[in-house]
């Protein structure tokens, strides 16, 4: 396990996205080896539900067999309803307000998150600004509810494509950049369009589309 002199000295020797700063401060002045995830989930009143809808956004789309991509897409529903109903930032409900995590593993994936954001941002900037308003927040809150609601379902491509487009938009919901908010909800309607039609139209409809992705 990595000692907190190198954890430190790793942040302090690299140059972090804004959007996990909050967090990266959070594991820094941890002096246990675990780390409590409501105290993480507080860290984002900073940066709003970009960051942690991106996080679980980034398990949704890694193929995984089912139930994983039902049991992940949990947390994503709690939070996508959160923002629909006007809150500022990720709240925990009580029940897992125990739940912590090793704080070696927290520290690598704020590493990893941040250095794959600083990448990103360099093709994002602000702008279709209104997307970031409290009401547009809340709608876009509805379609990410009903994506990650989708995702729960048992159905042919039904985690990919919707859950592609909730990653795609919390990294215009971090950078503050309405254009790629609004690419995120089509590719997401897109992809439960898609999850429909294969229902009907069968498994050639779906292998014809697992080949053009």
């Amino acid at each position: 396990m990595p000692s907190e002199d190198k954890i430190n000295s790793k942040y302090n020797n690299s140059k972090t996205s804004i959007a996990t700063k909050a967090i990266e401060d959070v594991v820094k002045s941890s002096s246990s080896d675990r780390v409590a995830i409501n105290d993480v989930i507080n860290a984002m009143d900073a940066v709003g539900f970009g960051l942690v809808m991106m996080i679980f956004a980034f398990a949704i789309i890694i193929p995984t067999p089912p139930p994983f991509p039902s049991i992940i897409s949990t947390p994503l529903v709690i939070f996508s309803y959160q923002m629909f109903i006007g809150y500022s930032s990720p709240r925990l409900p009580k029940k897992f307000i125990n739940l912590s995590v090793k704080r070696s593993v927290l520290a690598m994936l704020v590493q990893k998150s941040s250095s794959l954001i600083r990448k990103i941002e360099r093709f994002l900037k602000p702008r279709y600004t209104f997307m970031t308003k409290p009401l547009a927040e809340r709608i876009t809150g509805f379609f990410m509810l009903f994506f990650s609601s989708f995702i729960l379902l048992p159905m042919p491509l039904s985690n990919y494509i919707p859950g592609l487009g909730i990653l795609i938009a919390s990294f215009g919901m971090l950078s503050k950049d309405g254009l790629v908010i609004i690419l995120g909800i089509v590719v997401g309607c897109m992809g439960v369009a898609i999850s429909i039609a294969a229902v009907f139209l069968g498994l050639e409809f779906i292998t014809n589309i697992k080949n053009f992705f």
